[in-house]
């Protein structure tokens, strides 16, 4: 194959260049991981720990045990390397405040960093990737403070003097967004608000607000030359003088926001656009777009992970297709306005497939809104900001922000005046096939004279999907760590076995994991049953109830969860499930769990619970009808459970263990996994394949796996 490669590039001088193109992208991808964003040599014990110096980047608990992220300066016996040193997410325990800024020394249990990874999920640990968090930990006795280092830096002092100019207003998190880029003061009622109206992008400082700096920067320079009378001799192009202010102007926006992706993103656009333009070339076509998405990449190719990546250079190609034809500054207000439309339904267009591939749907009213509300921020809104916190650390007007923030807090309230149906439409199953599908097919109605051959592909897909066997049922067994959490699915109906475990007094599964397959697979929940009150089963509850799932509970705890679950069965269409308990006197907990069996289709599942050796004994003895093809191990794979006796009575084809990484109790047991191999049964852990889905057929049945599925060769084990 390489003999072949190069021949090819030996004869075909424009695939040669591609080649070089390739290789060139390879070099780069392979210098930034290994760099930059991957794990050093250093062997890491989670067993043993080590002398860590570390200074404190960002808390996230304000009492101890702390939960921070650190970037670990000097570990023991690791060699420090010239790479940049790397961040871990810890929980500290002290008696003193833990802030931002600190530098200090522990003893600290490490591990690399490793999270749940879920269908349908926010995947942690390619953000974690992303932020170089490639450890997390612990400390074990006590912490020694060395030295705070204060963040008293340009930036900081910005930010913290937008944030006392804004204060007293209705929509100071709307302004201190526009003007720093960060987002930590919108509130999540207001995020979810933004995007289902269509305006989440006009927070982001991408290039219109560059622009407008640019813009700003040029004719100010330009103004000020002007009113000043200065001669200037005829050898100088002062048009590339103002060029250079405005770009400097647009540097020190993007420098106050922190560089944040997406104002880099179009910093480097507008370089390249003004290189260009300044070289004699065109600008206003493909080059300052492929130039600046080179220079992107070549500073991080792993922006590529980045869905922002996308839409940026997407709507900025769409509106590169059509600016050269549209757009006519002579024409009237109603032609300027029409031109206006036209590109912001083909933004609306280009766009939709990415926002339905991303986020499950798009803003239905966000097409009309963005017609008033591009112009008015980009155009009004921050002019008017920028000159408001310019002016007022010389002035008071604080009167000018307090008129402007009514009439624009009124006009938000109209809007989220809108009915729900009317701002956000949901389409679930929106595949990365289809988003491919979708793609060539716009391309081709584009540039194909023969416009119907866009269909082609659309066919295609439709055909595919006609042809795909329909599964008879579904079991989900998510990953939440130490934990269950299980859905078993028929025929748009579901019933959950448990809700896996709550940290930190407010943190679960149920809210993030669960209710999103739940929504993604457009499942109605028919019953709830807790196999018991610990809270690595029931941790999710009070979120399942606040979701609107009570009722749910009745079938199988008519009497309460404080109560044994009623033994009963309940039929789900061709799906039979039933109930039941083990006989143990004086059980504990964990022996009066609740287990369930689900038979239909010549398949069965067993749900076990916690129930320990003498549960399992019991239930043989009394001769209940155990047999499965799937079993979930009782106890996580603990060794008090899964005796000899009770694996010959389910003989089942696969075992699923539910458990954590390399968890404080290392689940499944080592002599659990014994006994299991010795019946030749296929065991699998969401700790190593994260959640497990099975899909029933009529003659089959197919296991999928979260982390197998939805990885990149750089994230795998």
């Amino acid at each position: 194959m390489s003999f072949a490669v190069l021949l090819a590039g030996a004869y075909f001088k424009p695939f040669l260049t591609l080649l070089s193109g390739f290789i060139c992208a390879i070099l780069v991808v392979i210098f930034h991981y290994f760099i930059f964003y991957s794990i050093s040599d250093c062997q890491i014990d989670y067993q043993q720990s080590r002398l860590v110096l570390f200074e404190v980047v960002e808390t996230y608990s304000e009492q101890s045990p702390y939960y921070i992220k650190a970037s670990l300066k000097n570990i023991e016996s690791c060699s420090t390397g010239m790479r940049p040193a790397p961040n871990a997410m810890l929980s500290i325990t002290s008696d003193k405040p833990v802030t931002s800024g600190d530098k200090l020394s522990a003893e600290l249990k490490l591990k690399p960093y490793r999270s749940v990874k879920n269908f349908y999920s926010f995947d942690r640990e390619r953000q974690a990737l992303l932020e170089r968090v490639f450890y997390k930990g612990r400390s074990v006795g006590e912490i020694s403070y060395l030295n705070h280092h204060r963040y008293d830096s340009l930036r900081v002092s910005y930010h913290t003097y937008i944030e006392k100019v804004t204060a007293n207003t209705q929509l100071q998190w709307l302004y201190y967004a526009l003007l720093t880029g960060d987002k930590s003061k919108i509130s999540y009622e207001d995020r979810k608000h933004l995007r289902e109206l269509g305006l989440s992008h006009l927070l982001a400082i991408s290039g219109l607000h560059i622009g407008l700096i640019f813009a700003v920067g040029f004719y100010s320079s330009k103004w000020l030359l002007r009113v000043s009378h200065l001669r200037v001799r005829q050898s100088i192009q002062l048009n590339k003088l103002f060029v250079f202010v405005g770009f400097c102007c647009s540097f020190i926006y993007v420098y106050l926001s922190d560089f944040i992706v997406s104002a880099s993103r179009a910093l480097l656009m507008l370089g390249c656009y003004l290189v260009i333009y300044n070289l004699g070339k065109n600008p206003v076509r493909w080059r300052s777009i492929l130039y600046a998405l080179s220079v992107v990449l070549f500073i991080d190719p792993f922006a590529l992970l980045n869905p922002g990546l996308y839409f940026s250079f997407l709507a900025v190609t769409i509106i590169f297709l059509l600016t050269k034809n549209t757009v006519n500054l002579s024409l009237g207000f109603l032609k300027r306005f029409a031109q206006l439309l036209q590109v912001q339904c083909a933004l609306f267009v280009g766009l939709l497939p990415l926002s339905l591939y991303y986020f499950s749907g798009t803003s239905v009213i966000g097409l009309l809104i963005n017609l008033i509300a591009v112009p008015l921020v980009g155009l009004l809104l921050l002019p008017l900001l920028l000159f408001y916190s310019l002016v007022s650390s010389l002035l008071d007007v604080s009167g000018l922000l307090s008129i402007v923030d009514s009439a624009l807090y009124y006009g938000y309230q109209l809007l989220l005046s809108i009915p729900n149906g009317w701002r956000w439409f949901s389409l679930n199953e929106f595949s990365f096939s289809l988003l491919i599908i979708s793609y060539i097919s716009l391309l081709l109605l584009y540039f194909s004279p023969n416009k119907y051959v866009c269909l082609i592909p659309v066919c295609i897909y439709v055909v595919d999907s006609e042809l795909q066997p329909e599964a008879k049922f579904q079991l989900d067994v998510f990953d939440v760590g130490h934990g269950l959490m299980v859905m078993v699915s028929h025929k748009n109906k579901a019933i959950i076995y448990d809700l896996g475990p709550q940290y930190f007094g407010r943190y679960d599964y149920v809210r993030r994991v669960l209710l999103n397959n739940i929504i993604k697979q457009q499942l109605s929940v028919i019953a709830t049953i807790i196999s018991h009150l610990d809270n690595d089963h029931s941790g999710g509850l009070t979120s399942w109830q606040m979701a609107g799932f009570q009722d749910t509970l009745a079938i199988f705890h008519p009497q309460g969860l404080g109560n044994k679950c009623k033994t009963t069965t309940l039929k789900l269409d061709e799906l039979n499930i039933r109930s039941f308990t083990a006989k143990v006197e004086n059980a504990s907990r964990n022996d009066q769990s609740c287990l369930l069996k689900v038979t239909g289709f010549n398949y069965s599942v067993l749900l076990t619970g916690d129930i320990s050796a003498a549960a399992e004994t019991k239930l043989v003895e009394a001769g209940k009808d155990l047999r499965a093809t799937i079993l979930i191990s009782p106890h996580h794979g603990s060794n008090t459970s899964s005796s000899y006796k009770f694996i010959g009575a389910v003989n089942p084809e696969v075992v699923i263990h539910s458990s954590a990484y390399q968890g404080q109790w290392r689940f499944p047991h080592p002599e659990v996994v014994n006994r299991y191999n010795q019946h030749h049964i296929q065991q699998l852990s969401t700790a190593e394949y994260g959640h497990i889905r099975i899909k029933f057929y009529e003659d089959k049945y197919r296991l999928e796996f979260a982390r197998e599925q939805e990885s990149y060769w750089f994230e795998q084990d």
